[in-house]
């Protein structure tokens, strides 16, 4: 039987064994004093792997730097009980001041944090390193989420109606001044603050556990498809991949849910709502359900892209981009940023929930209703993205490393 050798790609014959030699050591025959070295990095290599940890620092000591200069003046940030455009927070009934402080602490500690994973980046670390960096890591991320709320989410879905009926609507046109207060300003530059430490968190388990920064690839690398059944030549998708499909189902069904309940309103008919609060407010309603059910819709169409052959390839129908294939980063970027908005809006609409008596909550249940399942649609975006972006990695431009350079053992 033929064996490819894993580590080094040659092959030999050798019966019932096979020649390769373990992730971390040498195959026989081979010399070398670092087994592990990654190859040169090419022409065009990312360069983001080198400036997202500084830049992760100098964010998180600048948030943390606004904060305690607010705190020493006796002022506060635009977060808590005393800013009224941060209500629907998770803590929009907490102090304002101790907000702020809390704020400044979590600041310095999330830069000391990505400092020390940046220093130690190049350093080989054990399993338990890694996995209390990633605890620190998703505990910071954790008190983070909840300074946002759904003004994220809600502004990527008014957006599309505010830039149609602005110019004949005058109550629209004054909203684009919604994307420039304060507090919601304050939200994006938490959530960005998050998303970088969570990069540089990715960076640090790779390159301490001697994968690439960029593919994330070992020297015994992995294509993420279990070896094929004796009698066949297709293998089966394993690891994040395998989850793929399912993750994306659920994705593209819950807001499909909420867009149906958004939908039936623009029909006439109150479903989940107050009927002498929806008579009142029907002509405020008919315009933002119309928007947010179609952005919706559409996210969920997009959401199924990631596990179809038309999200990989450009459909015939599209002129001058039919047959191409579609970038990575056109459907990577675009869904990680709307799973990072998913998840503090559905906390958000969950903590609505609970604060509704059971009255109110039997009468308008469908305003809050399909919030409910939102952290579940962030959750599954994000894996459903990782997915997508997993089983679309080819060769990387920094260590070389491709998936032709695995071969699935084949039952001869």
């Amino acid at each position: 039987m033929d064996d490819t050798d894993l580590t080094t790609g040659t092959t030999g014959t050798t019966g019932t064994t096979t020649t390769s030699a373990p992730p971390g050591r040498n195959a026989p025959g081979h010399t070398g004093s670092q087994p592990n070295r990654t190859p040169p990095p090419s022409r065009g290599a990312p360069r983001w792997p080198r400036w997202v940890p500084g830049l992760t620092v100098a964010w998180w000591l600048a948030g943390a730097i606004t904060a305690l200069a607010a705190v020493l003046t006796g002022r506060h940030l635009p977060v808590g009980a005393s800013t009224p455009d941060a209500a629907g927070t998770i803590v929009d009934s907490v102090p304002s001041d101790g907000l702020t402080a809390v704020l400044a602490t979590l600041g310095l500690v999330g830069a000391a944090h990505a400092a020390w994973m940046t220093s130690r980046a190049g350093r080989p670390a054990t399993r338990r390193v890694r996995a209390a960096a990633v605890t620190v890591s998703g505990l910071v991320v954790a008190l983070g989420v909840v300074f946002a709320d759904t003004s994220l989410l809600a502004r990527m879905g008014y957006l599309p109606v505010v830039l149609v009926r602005a110019p004949f609507d005058p109550e629209l046109a004054g909203a684009f001044d919604q994307y420039v207060a304060p507090a919601f300003l304050l939200q994006l530059g938490v959530l960005a603050a998050l998303v970088l430490l969570a990069v540089t968190t990715v960076l640090f388990v790779r390159r301490s556990s001697g994968a690439c920064a960029v593919c994330g690839r070992l020297d015994a690398p992995a294509d993420h498809h279990a070896p094929a059944p004796a009698g066949k030549t297709s293998a089966t998708p394993s690891g994040i991949v395998a989850w793929g499909l399912p993750a994306a189902i659920v994705a593209a069904t819950i807001p499909c849910l909420y867009a149906l309940t958004r939908l039936i309103w623009v029909l006439g008919y109150p479903l989940g709502l107050d009927p002498e609060m929806y008579e009142q407010d029907a002509g405020r309603l008919v315009a933002p359900a119309v928007g947010l059910g179609l952005f919706a819709v559409v996210g969920a169409v997009l959401t199924l892209g990631l596990v179809q052959r038309w999200g990989e390839v450009f459909p015939r129908w599209i002129p001058g981009l039919a047959g191409r294939r579609v970038p990575v980063a056109l459907a990577v970027v675009p869904a990680s940023v709307v799973a990072v908005a998913i998840l503090p809006a559905g906390l958000s609409m969950i903590k609505g929930l609970l604060e509704m008596s059971t009255p109110e909550l039997l009468a308008n249940w469908a305003a809050f209703g399909p919030g409910v399942l939102w952290p579940l649609w962030s959750v599954a975006l994000g894996v459903a993205t990782a997915a997508y972006a997993t089983r679309r990695r080819g060769t990387c431009r920094l260590c070389g490393r491709s998936p032709s350079t695995i071969t699935p053992r084949v039952a001869r």
